[in-house]
């Protein structure tokens, strides 16, 4: 197989950057060519429970922190007060945290443990009680550092060890993988999305590579997926030139002459096993469109998509687009799922097949970083810059063009083989056809929507503002009264002595407005928002019977009764699923954990999932999230009842428990050297 040869495709402008594409994999997906409505229907409501009751927790607890035999003691502050968010996002379909909007838009699942609200801390207290939790926080993680150290100095640990346990079969090296959090697929010829019984297999053996001694199971969730981001664009381009280079920037062409490298996602073949196993709707799953003579037309009929149809629309000329072939489609909810590990953000995904000699879309930009993956045949892509400023790292994508709206010449006009990758930016105007003789089918992977720094503020602004509001009296004193005689729109061109002063007093309070506090709270909210959007986590067969999927849980005895068989006791071990399937949230005077092992892979079809907790069980979450990868001995979290806190956790799909005897070494590996995206 030749060399695969990357080509850097210069963007001219002002900052030597460009941007956008298509959304993709998502309602805003359905991107703005569409000329036809959309008749998603709305997501279906699952009910919540009632909150629990409030309740008081213990002021401080002795703990000895343990992973993999070391022990460590220290004593941890257990009554760190919760952060307040109190103020209203902004409308555009925002999250929000007003204490006056009693509904939170998720759904709450109880622990099966009284896990309480947290106390109500007055306004005034807040930064004291901040300081409180930062001073325990900061407890927790020295005793996390002294743990870490002393792993392999020579301490014994108290578990008998056993020989390990034996790992899964592997294929080309790689240990085999499980589909997704409710039941693995048999194969990419399996398209139904819940088999009854787990099988073995996986798209493409080659997508990720293990750290050697190192189970790919027992990786840190963002090391796989920065793996399978390499495989993507590699393998003449490393994931840290890609970043420093072409990220954001410009385009980059990699063109590989291995027409089968990415054919274990898609083919035609499989697009029709889905329409006949599925049921597959026009414009909610599917567009059926055409572009002749400068305009754009959308060919929909209602109801399901069967074969026959879509063929017969295929074979007179019209291009179709499936808008979340994830949902349905292994292979590509399999490159998905570990992606958005590595960019912890929602990964989407369209796929577009194009007969020989058409078109089917306007030219247009969009506000995703696209990468275009050649499946079968070939297809001439054209690529112009940003217009305007405006439109480089567009945060919305554009309507349809015409071509007369183009200026210039292309700064890309290139023809995709099958097995080539074309990246460029959000903002990035382009235009795909097919040339005479070849078909096109090609998968769009889609990042960073609505993920910039613009993002990030507008969820802290309002947070900062109603912080620093309770906090600083100078902002809720009363405006000037001539202040309606220096602004607006008449006096903008001017700038009297007294207008000058405002500005510098109005600047001055800005400064005020910037706090540790709320950047956190601003993060944890994106970070919120993550856990709605994401796909549910894949599970990997090594770990397959040591999570609440596995099959052999459970004893089902002659006598028609059920005994467990794997029973999660103080001798376990346990850590997170995934290093990003939960975050814990200040919100609502409460702490609470949102996840994403409830969610469909359909986007949004459930509300989001979160569960309360007090401030002492908090602490044993952070003590979860800080140690993952490596396992912690569920003795030694700072919970008062762990068995039912462990419980609880797995129940919801959440950590990979090991029993007594089982393999519990730490994976040097494991922890995550990647450098993730800036």
């Amino acid at each position: 197989m030749e060399a695969a040869i990357v080509t850097e495709l210069a963007v001219p402008s002002a900052t030597e950057e460009s941007s956008g594409t298509e959304p993709v994999g998502s309602p805003e997906a359905t991107s703005n060519t569409s000329t036809t409505g959309s008749s998603k229907k709305p997501p279906q409501k699952r009910k919540k429970p009632a909150a629990s009751p409030q309740h008081g927790t213990p002021a401080t607890k002795a703990t000895k922190v343990e992973v993999n035999g070391e022990q460590q003691s220290t004593a941890t502050e257990l009554t760190p007060t919760s952060k307040k968010q109190k103020k209203k996002q902004s409308p555009e379909g925002k999250e929000t945290t007003s204490k006056k909007q009693k509904s939170t838009g998720a759904k709450q699942a109880r622990f099966h443990i009284k896990l309480y609200s947290a106390p109500k801390q007055p306004t005034a207290t807040t930064t004291v009680a901040i300081e409180k939790k930062k001073r325990a926080k900061k407890q927790t993680t020295t005793a996390l550092s002294a743990a870490g150290k002393s792993n392999g100095t020579g301490a014994t640990d108290p578990v008998k060890k056993t020989p390990k346990k034996k790992r899964a079969p592997k294929v080309n090296g790689l240990a085999q993988e499980a589909a997704s959090t409710n039941i693995p697929l048999k194969s990419v010829a399996q398209i139904k999305q819940e088999p009854k019984t787990p099988q073995r297999a996986s798209f493409n053996r080659s997508l990720t590579t293990s750290t050697p001694g190192t189970a790919p199971h027992e990786l840190d969730s963002v090391t796989i997926g920065r793996q399978t981001f390499a495989w993507l664009i590699g393998p003449g381009t490393t994931v840290d030139e890609f970043m420093r280079t072409y990220w954001e920037r410009k385009p980059l062409l990699v063109q590989r002459k291995d027409h089968a490298y990415y054919a274990g996602l898609l083919s035609r073949a499989m697009i029709d096993e889905m329409l006949r196993t599925n049921n597959i709707e026009y414009t909610k799953n599917i567009d059926v469109t055409s572009y002749r003579d400068g305009q754009r037309e959308t060919h929909n009929p209602d109801g399901r998509v069967l074969p026959p149809d879509l063929w017969h629309f295929y074979g007179t000329g019209c291009s179709v687009r499936m808008l979340n072939p994830q949902t349905y489609l292994r292979s590509v909810y399999e490159l998905n799922v570990k992606l958005q590990e590595y960019f912890h953000c929602m990964t989407g995904a369209n796929f577009y097949l194009t007969p020989p000699g058409s078109q089917g879309f306007a030219p247009h930009y969009d506000d995703i970083e696209a990468f275009v993956l050649q499946i079968e045949g070939r297809k001439r892509w054209r690529l112009y810059g940003p217009r305007e400023p405006r439109e480089q790292l567009a945060r919305v994508s554009s309507d349809n063009l015409a071509q007369d709206e183009l200026t210039g010449a292309p700064i890309v006009d290139v023809v995709l083989e099958a097995g080539d990758m074309l990246y460029f930016p959000r903002g990035c105007i382009h235009q795909a056809a097919t040339v005479p003789g070849a078909h096109s089918l090609h998968i769009t992977v889609s990042v960073y929507q609505r993920n910039c720094w613009a993002d990030l503020f507008e969820q802290m602004l309002p947070i900062a503002l109603a912080t620093a509001a309770d906090e600083e009296r100078t902002l809720r004193e009363g405006i000037p009264l001539d202040l309606h005689q220096h602004f607006g729109i008449v006096h903008s061109d001017e700038m009297s002595t007294e207008r000058r002063r405002l500005i510098v007093r109005m600047r001055a309070m800005f400064d005020k407005l910037f706090s540790d506090t709320a950047i956190d709270a601003a993060v944890d909210q994106l970070a919120k928002r993550f856990q709605h959007d994401a796909l549910p986590p894949l599970v990997d067969f090594g770990e397959w019977d040591d999570t609440v999927y596995g099959a052999g849980n459970y004893e089902f005895r002659p006598d028609g009764t059920v005994r467990c068989a794997r029973p999660i006791d103080e001798r376990c071990s346990v850590r997170l699923l995934r290093r990003n399937i939960l975050r814990l949230v200040s919100e609502e005077e409460k702490l609470r954990i949102y996840y994403h092992t409830d969610n469909s892979r359909e986007y949004h079809q459930y509300e989001a999932n979160f569960l309360e907790l007090d401030h002492e069980t908090a602490l044993g979450v952070e003590l979860l999230i800080k140690m993952y990868p490596r396992y912690v001995l569920v003795r030694n979290l700072p919970v008062e009842d762990r068995l039912e806190f462990i419980r609880s956790l797995w129940e919801k799909g959440l950590i990979v428990c090991r029993r007594e005897g089982e393999d519990t070494s730490p994976t040097d590996g494991g922890t995550s050297t990647s450098t993730t995206p800036q």
